[in-house]
């Protein structure tokens, strides 16, 4: 009879770390949405849109396709000024 018993023990541990499993899983998946959304609002927020990682395979070179596709339009701001045509010399003064 303890045998019966420890058997059906055994198999309620399981279950219940089974059970813990599963919650454990689920809440890292609801974990992950909810940190992606809040980053899409974030971005969305700054008026930022937000960039999707686009991948392409190519059985011939199969590592291409984990580069990030280059930006439509990258905007640079600079402060712009002349150069002239001959470099200014230096004097110096002998003594």
């Amino acid at each position: 009879m303890p045998h019966v018993f420890q058997r059906l023990l055994s198999l309620l541990l399981r279950l219940l770390l089974l059970a813990v499993g599963f919650v454990a899983a689920a809440l890292l998946l609801v974990m992950g949405l909810a940190f992606a959304v809040v980053l899409v609002l974030w971005s969305l927020l700054r008026g930022r849109r937000p960039q999707l990682m686009r991948f392409r395979m190519d059985p011939r070179s199969p590592f291409a396709g984990m580069r990030r596709p280059p930006a439509e339009a990258d905007v640079v701001d600079i402060e712009a000024r002349e150069v002239p045509d001959r470099p200014q010399q230096l004097h110096r003064d002998p003594g």
